[in-house]
């Protein structure tokens, strides 16, 4: 002979999340006893970090505004070597500022390797 199976009885459980409790229901088992509801205290919210603004460092704002003013001073555009040689930056340095200047839309590429203001 078959044993009938036994019903599985929703438990509602309480989660905080941002201040607002919210209920969720989860199934157990004939075996455990169901338990009463327990409210949790609201969490708190955690600082969003895209809302703030982010400062760029003083240092890179200067590199940006030396590699700037080099390119703009060139009229038919200017090569990487000669900014580089002109400005006194590392490869590395000049790429980032390079890549930020155009993400920008201060500059654009008019050849690969040669930049002008826009």
């Amino acid at each position: 002979m078959k044993k009938a199976k036994k019903q599985v009885k929703p438990v509602k459980k309480v989660v905080a999340k941002a201040k607002k409790p919210v209920v969720l229901k989860k199934k157990i088992t004939a075996k455990r006893k169901a338990t009463k509801t327990v409210k949790a205290k609201p969490v708190k919210a955690v600082k969003a970090k895209t809302a703030a603004v982010k400062k760029a460092p003083a240092g890179q704002i200067a590199i940006l505004d030396k590699v700037l003013s080099t390119i703009k001073k060139s009229k038919n555009g200017i090569a990487i070597d000669k900014i580089k040689e002109k400005t006194g930056l590392e490869q590395r340095q000049l790429s980032n500022a390079l890549y930020k200047l155009s993400k920008n839309g201060k500059i654009k590429a008019k050849v690969r390797g040669i930049y002008i203001a826009k």
